[in-house]
């Protein structure tokens, strides 16, 4: 099974490699490996290695964040923002549809801020409604389209953005994992799974 996979490699995207690599065949792509989802001629370089492969699964994490007052943070933070948490994910579909099958599963994983309207991170926000979004039209069209959405993730990926409230609830990733392989697995056929 080949599965395709973003994301961060000391994030939530590491937690998946490392127990999903025992028993499948893993593409990833972030830029600790060279392909920097923000730069478009990576989507040929990505295309070019992947070739002629039927990708069976997208796991789809890359993304990156800017936490603040709006007033707060530059333009080109939330240009950042938006080319990489949404337009990345529109080109890397695009670009790869000849190794997407009627029977390749996409899965996105987001974040529960795409449903919920929060202080300090308005762009951001914005890209995940925007992403939630873009599922929901590919699920009307594919079918076999997931959204899992975890609250607070305990990485070091808020520690040096935002003050996390300890009373906050969290996701462990181990939840993450076993959502994304009961998907694998067939186990799991909703739509959009909150964590």
């Amino acid at each position: 099974m080949n599965i395709l996979l973003t994301g961060h490699s000391r994030w939530i995207w590491k937690y998946l490699y490392e127990k999903l690599q025992e028993n499948y065949n893993i593409f990833w792509f972030s830029r600790q490996n060279g392909f920097d989802l923000l730069k478009k001629e990576t989507f040929e370089k990505i295309k070019n290695s992947i070739k002629d492969k039927n990708l069976d699964i997208l796991i789809l994490n890359a993304g990156i964040a800017s936490f603040g007052k709006f007033e707060e943070n530059s333009l080109e933070d939330y240009e950042n923002i938006i080319n990489l948490n949404l337009l990345a994910n529109i080109r890397l579909l695009k670009i790869l549809k000849e190794n997407i099958t009627p029977k390749t599963k996409i899965v996105f994983i987001w974040s529960i801020i795409s449903k919920k309207f929060m202080k300090w991170a308005s762009v951001y926000q914005a890209s995940k409604f925007g992403l939630r979004g873009l599922a929901g039209w590919l699920k009307n069209e594919w079918k076999k389209v997931f959204i899992i959405n975890p609250k607070i993730v305990d990485t070091w990926f808020h520690n040096w953005k935002v003050e996390l409230n300890p009373n906050w609830q969290k996701t462990e990733l181990e939840d993450i994992y076993q959502v994304v392989n009961n998907i694998i697995l067939w186990k799991e056929k909703r739509f959009e799974i909150d964590l």
